[in-house]
């Protein structure tokens, strides 16, 4: 039988009945793992919320935005020159040709080729406009964003 003076005098009456036995032990270990993990469990989205913020927040990862808001909006600017050459060009060569009617399969291909590129770099513009714009909606990006640079690009 159990001295209950002894135990007492040694870690109290409450000492003993929780560490008094192995089996004890081994549930109150057992507790403090299932508490412990609980926990975890509901701090893991405070936790995660705190990592995003800190990488969004990273002086590299600041830059890097920053600089790519700011190239892809030059890269836009330069294929909008550059559909306006190949518009022009397409233009000058109808201008040059004449009727279309009188054209031969050498005159035809030129035009579909001209043409071609036109809309070659039209659609690239869009799928660059279309980037851009979907990270400038992103949340976490909205705070590399300056004055200079527009929120959506046409």
């Amino acid at each position: 039988m159990v001295d209950w003076k002894k135990a007492e005098s040694k870690w109290g009456k409450l000492g003993y009945m929780v560490f008094g036995s192995p089996l004890r032990v081994i549930v109150t270990i057992v507790l403090l793992t299932v508490v412990g993990f609980g926990l975890k469990l509901v701090l893991l989205p405070a936790q995660t919320a705190k990592e995003i913020v800190e990488k969004t927040l990273d002086a590299d990862n600041v830059i890097y935005n920053y600089e790519w808001f700011k190239q892809t909006k030059e890269d836009v600017e330069a294929i909008d020159k550059k559909i306006k050459n190949a518009q022009e060009s397409y233009d000058s060569y109808l201008k040059i040709c004449g009727p279309q009617s009188g054209w031969g399969f050498e005159e035809k291909t030129e035009a579909a080729r001209l043409n071609t590129v036109v809309l070659g770099l039209k659609n690239q513009r869009e799928d660059m406009v279309a980037t851009y714009n979907a990270r400038s909606n992103m949340a976490n990006r909205e705070i590399f964003k300056t004055g200079e640079l527009p929120e959506k690009l046409q």
